[in-house]
């Protein structure tokens, strides 16, 4: 039986969905064998229909999760990259501190203070002041918020020359005649993280033996006291070479009668 394409068209979404009956079924075959316009109907049916609407949207989801799942995956590749290129630094940052620490001993810093007395027995006052780590009294009174990087430019030249005139002074009455190791100690660490060693001697000094306390780092010296000498004993005067300059540059001396700083313009 010839039906009508007005009819086969309303039959056709039944037909995709199998749900008429087999004689209608072969009626639609039948009729789509000879029918081009409802061969087409039912082609462009199958490509509407041919994702359901709700497996659409199941997608979505899906594929959001998945967009998510990348990117998390991403963030946690970049995590780890990092972490693995820390590992190493910290690595080395480490032995680098500990090689610090660890490759300055009490024989090196003992050799370094002997070094230092040597050229104070030579009365090469010059020679032992290379021995001084002027960064690090510089860091000490630009700590002291009494001077500016400025005011300090000058300070390993003036620091030598001030050194070299109490030099002279202890050089006049006779000088260092020899020195003898008393005891090295375990000072801790200065600001640098480096070791530092306190090293007593005995120094001969016109006939008397002093005692002269020298603070040692792999930088090099930071601090000299004669630990038996008033303030006025011309050993004493040397280890003070940095309290003089200091005093200089502030423009100031101490007067001991008064008990009090004087300032130079002041005076004038």
């Amino acid at each position: 039986m010839k039906m009508s394409c007005k009819v086969i068209e309303d039959m056709l979404p039944m037909y995709y969905d199998s749900v008429c009956s087999e004689e209608s079924a072969a009626l639609i075959e039948e009729h789509l064998k000879y029918c081009s316009h409802c061969s087409l109907i039912l082609s462009d049916l199958r490509s509407d229909i041919g994702t359901p609407e709700k497996k659409v949207d199941d997608i979505k989801p899906l594929k959001k999760l998945q967009k998510s799942y990348k990117k998390m995956r991403m963030h946690w590749l970049i995590a780890i990259l990092a972490t693995l290129l820390l590992i190493p630094i910290a690595f080395f940052v480490g032995i680098k501190q500990s090689e610090q620490v660890a490759e300055y001993s009490q024989e090196e810093a003992l050799a370094y203070g002997n070094a230092f007395m040597s050229a104070l027995i030579e009365g090469d006052y010059a020679k032992a002041y290379s021995h001084w780590d002027i960064e690090a009294k510089k860091q000490q009174w630009l700590k002291s918020n009494d001077f500016e990087e400025e005011d300090l430019v000058n300070m390993e030249a003036d620091g030598r020359k001030k050194f070299c005139e109490m030099g002279e002074k202890l050089e006049a009455l006779g000088g260092l005649e020899a020195f003898e190791l008393v005891e090295i100690s375990d000072n801790g660490y200065d600001y640098r993280v480096n070791k530092k060693y306190g090293i007593l001697y005995r120094v001969n000094f016109d006939g008397k033996y002093e005692t002269l306390g020298v603070g040692v780092t792999e930088n090099g010296i930071y601090h000299i006291g004669a630990a038996d000498g008033l303030i006025a004993h011309p050993l004493s005067q040397l280890c003070l070479w940095g309290h003089w300059l200091y005093d200089d540059y502030l423009g100031r001396y101490y007067d001991y009668d008064l008990k009090e700083y004087v300032y130079y313009d002041k005076e004038n």
